[in-house]
């Protein structure tokens, strides 16, 4: 009997602590394969902000949970269960999303930013449409250009500051706001010109 008990007590399922020190003691591969199936689809949700290939996203996702394993140690583990969920999502999101703007930065080198002449931008501030719903902004941000949906993304929903962007992407804080100011403009047009044709409104 105290065989038995201890097999079942040994596969009990993971809690997320339970996995996190697993791995980082490096006992078993179950830590890493509870975080790895339980986390996949929320750091894949990340990476499609960043890339719309389906191939790259998948090999993004899978690089962010080797580096989440490999730093694992670094990560502060919070006494309360609740606090340690939103911490941990927290943590492996800034990783998602550090190997996303890595991955498309080394494959499109030279053509990751577009040109910036600000012939072509408007002089006064944008601001999106109050009827443009999160869903939407995030269907409409892959018909964005890889840079602007970065930077949008990044500012937006991710909450960088334009310094932060700016280091991240070694630009100028001001070509941070340009981008994203374009981002805004291309945004809105594509939703007004989605919600014409789905009202049936004559362009």
């Amino acid at each position: 009997m105290k065989s038995i008990r201890q097999y079942w007590k040994k596969d009990k399922p993971f809690s997320l602590r339970e996995a996190l020190e697993d791995c980082v003691l490096g006992k078993t591969e179950r830590g890493k394969s509870f975080v790895y199936k339980k986390y996949y689809g929320y750091a894949m949700a990340v990476v499609l902000r960043y890339m719309t290939v389906e191939m790259e996203a998948e090999e993004a996702t899978n690089e962010t949970f080797v580096k989440v394993f490999r730093k694992m140690d670094h990560f502060d583990m919070h006494e309360e269960d609740d606090v340690l969920e939103k911490t941990f999502r927290s943590w492996l999101a800034r990783i998602a999303v550090n190997t996303s703007i890595d991955m498309l930065r080394s494959k499109k080198p030279m053509d990751f930013f577009e040109d910036t002449a600000m012939e072509d931008m408007k002089q006064h501030a944008v601001v999106i449409d109050d009827r443009l719903a999160v869903d939407d902004i995030l269907k409409l941000l892959n018909k964005l250009p890889d840079v602007q949906r970065s930077i949008f993304s990044l500012f937006e929903i991710e909450g960088y500051s334009h310094e932060e962007i700016g280091a991240m992407l070694s630009i100028p804080e001001s070509t941070s706001r340009t981008y994203l100011t374009r981002a805004k403009q291309r945004l809105r047009k594509l939703y007004v010109e989605q919600f014409t044709v789905s009202q049936n409104i004559p362009l």
